[in-house]
């Protein structure tokens, strides 16, 4: 037991070296400093200094990267129980219902930008490993970022489709201007902050990523504010949930192929009847860019696992006419189980593998699965 604490006391002592301060606390300290100048007195606290300058900078990057908050499973009904009710019409007046998929709009982007720091566009962020390496390149600090951006991939696909769809009359009618103006705010470029010296794709000053979205938010609630009062339209027509379950359908058919590509180490040949290279890899947890890919696919889930059962309540009346029910409830369920996949260390590694897990397999089958609902539906809409 004593040798047990001579041990940890020799760790303590070392770290206070490596700190600094060890030299800070010995006797004549005061004797040690005196005579030298400024400048070999302000290097003398130089290192403690550095390495309390570093660990916070690391600690707060923890605090603001490491972790997504509002990422419960629920958060579709939190945001439906939270839905304030429309303000009780004027006599006379005419009140229509408000549209879900908006209020599911308004609380998805609150998630990502209101209770968390927008990532991709933090400095602290872009800066990356003391500005010689992405974060993207590490397993460290960069799964927040990729799942904001599949998260609002997913929301920017609803925002086109409110606009130019649902938003307006068979395509005849202009469109509605707060559904246009939240659609142009979820436009802006994700890196964009208040100052972007170093990307010449992005203006040098600029509104921020966050601050436009947010005001997306506004201009969400003032459209269903209008439609609350029937200034404004929300088409809940057959064809509409068609064009939009196919839109769907060719979202995640573009970031399935990108997962499923990075999964494959080997391919089979039809031309020589054997295997091949793949376009992927079998590293395992040693691929660093396995969970961007699997962190944006899942943000991707996330949002779609709360705006199709927003889209569920609005088109309601079309799903019970088409017995779509039960398809229904296996899309969600197969969107539901990919969004809640949250392993502690992506792992690409083979499907029939011992060791290393195939995660970006796992996402992919859930993925394909969920489309292939939205292709269902979609056939049976059609008929």
């Amino acid at each position: 037991m004593v040798r047990f604490f001579d041990v940890l006391v020799e760790i303590w002592d070392r770290l206070r070296g490596l700190f600094g301060f060890n030299r800070l606390t010995r006797k004549g300290r005061g004797a040690d400093l005196e005579g030298r100048g400024f400048i070999r007195r302000f290097a003398y606290f130089l290192r403690p200094l550095l390495m309390l300058l570093i660990l916070v900078y690391f600690g707060t990057m923890i605090w603001r990267f490491a972790f997504i908050r509002g990422d419960e499973m629920d958060w579709p009904q939190q945001a439906l129980a939270a839905m304030e009710a429309p303000a009780a019409p004027a006599a006379g007046a005419q009140s229509c219902e408000i549209s879900r998929v908006v209020v599911m709009q308004q609380a998805l982007v609150d998630i990502l930008v209101n209770r968390n720091d927008w990532a991709p566009a933090t400095p602290q962020f872009k800066i990356g490993v003391f500005g010689l390496l992405s974060w993207e390149a590490t397993p460290f600090f960069d799964n927040k970022a990729s799942f904001q951006r599949g998260a609002l991939s997913a929301a920017r696909r609803m925002s086109l489709e409110l606009t130019d769809v649902l938003g307006r009359v068979r395509g005849t009618s202009g469109a509605d201007p707060n559904l246009e103006a939240a659609r142009g705010l979820l436009s802006v470029d994700e890196r964009t902050w208040l100052v972007n010296p170093f990307d010449s794709r992005l203006p040098f000053l600029s509104t921020s990523a966050a601050t436009s979205y947010r005001n997306a938010i506004a201009q969400f609630g003032e459209y269903n504010r209008r439609l609350a009062t029937c200034e404004a339209l929300f088409d809940a027509r057959a064809d509409n949930l068609f064009a939009l379950m196919d839109r769907m359908t060719a979202d995640l058919g573009s970031n399935v192929e990108q997962v499923a590509l990075r999964s494959l180490s080997r391919t089979w040949d039809p031309a020589t009847k054997t295997f091949v290279e793949g376009t992927g890899n079998n590293l395992g947890v040693f691929d660093f860019r396995a969970d961007n890919l699997f962190h944006e696919a899942r943000g991707r889930m996330f949002a779609y696992h709360g705006l199709l059962q927003a889209a569920r309540i609005d088109f309601a009346e079309v799903i019970a006419q088409r017995n779509l029910g039960d398809v229904w409830d296996r899309m969600e369920a197969h969107i539901a189980e990919g969004a809640v996949l949250q392993p502690l260390i992506v792992s690409n590694g083979d499907e029939d593998g011992l060791l290393a897990p195939a995660h970006l397999s796992a996402m992919a089958q859930k993925m394909l699965r969920a489309r292939a609902n939205m292709t269902e539906i979609r056939d049976i809409l059609a008929r």
